[in-house]
């Protein structure tokens, strides 16, 4: 099934030159045709991350939380993006956020395009290089392609609009935590070379617990291993496979219980967690450690992943 659905996609591919031609792509459904109806985060960053869009300012008397103050070249770009529907009728803006050297913006397709949405974002692209020349800027402003995402669960909109909105004071809280929120690379644990962002200092805990669920285990059984883990006042590990090795996680994180998440994929440089986990590995609550280089395209876990994986939560809860 797999190799048919795999092959699927390089005949879509093949059919649709465009998809490849239209801009350098750093994250995409491979099997999605990018000119109909659906929702679309996009993600845009300055050439080189410089801040030349906006710089982070804390909270004060207009604004409860930190925000960004933007350039006139961030005014400029924020305009540019509005805009969009002006040359593209079957675009909706959704939401934008601009930061200092990033954006992420939602676009609602809502008829089919009679381009390739990768045409749509280096049409914006031509006209904030144009906006940077009008300010005497270098350009191009952008770094080549851009990461996307695909609109396909429920509620996954005003979970993307959320993070949007947070976006400046999750960088805030990032700089006023910036140890935690650094990858490290090429760090040997429990024999095994990984790469790790968080709190280090929860390898060191006296107690430390490893979380193992079989999938055979009933909900009455996954709750008895959760209170009896939760008790012992340790560091919980796991990768988080079973479902109930996931409900026992995040029982933890919502009690404020240090974990050590073993993690499928490795860290880019500017990898950070999303959700709970920000707020806990800014508090010192959370370690992430990955076994595995870092990769854009989604991998399916395997039974050998799952075991890899397993096998360093163990280590790590026995000291071996």
């Amino acid at each position: 099934m797999e190799e048919k659905r795999n092959e699927g996609r390089k005949q879509w591919a093949l059919k649709h030159p465009e998809v490849t031609a239209t801009a350098s792509m750093k994250r995409r459904m491979v099997s999605h045709d990018y000119r109909e109806r659906a929702v679309y985060l996009i993600t845009l960053c300055v050439d080189g991350r410089a801040p030349r869009l906006g710089s982070l300012c804390g909270s004060d008397d207009r604004h409860p939380l930190p925000w960004v103050s933007l350039t006139p070249l961030g005014e400029r770009v924020k305009a540019e993006w509005l805009g969009i529907p002006r040359y593209y009728p079957q675009i909706r803006v959704l939401a934008l956020t601009v930061m200092p050297d990033h954006l992420h913006g939602i676009l609602f397709v809502t008829e089919p395009l009679p381009v390739h949405l990768g045409k749509v974002i280096n049409g914006f692209k031509t006209g904030c290089n144009k906006a940077a020349r009008d300010l005497e800027l270098s350009v191009p402003l952008w770094e080549q392609g851009y990461n996307d995402g695909v609109l396909r669960g429920k509620g996954q909109l005003n979970r993307w609009i959320e993070y949007l909105n947070d976006n400046p004071r999750r960088l805030w809280v990032k700089r006023e935590h910036q140890d935690y929120f650094t990858v490290s690379r090429n760090l040997t644990i429990a024999g095994v070379s990984v790469s790790a962002m968080g709190n280090h200092r929860l390898l060191q805990h006296p107690t430390i617990l490893q979380v193992y669920c079989s999938r055979r285990m009933s909900k009455e059984d996954i709750a008895r291993e959760g209170d009896r883990l939760l008790a012992q006042g340790g560091v919980l590990v796991s990768p988080g496979i079973s479902p109930g090795e996931k409900d026992i996680m995040a029982r933890a994180l919502e009690a404020e219980v240090p974990v050590i998440l073993i993690c499928n994929n490795g860290f880019s440089d500017i990898s950070k967690p999303g959700g709970r986990l920000f707020d806990a590995c800014a508090a010192g609550k959370v370690l992430m450690i990955s076994p595995f280089e870092h990769r854009n395209d989604y991998q399916r876990l395997t039974a050998e992943c799952c075991h890899e994986m397993n096998a360093l939560a163990r280590a790590i809860a026995t000291r071996r």
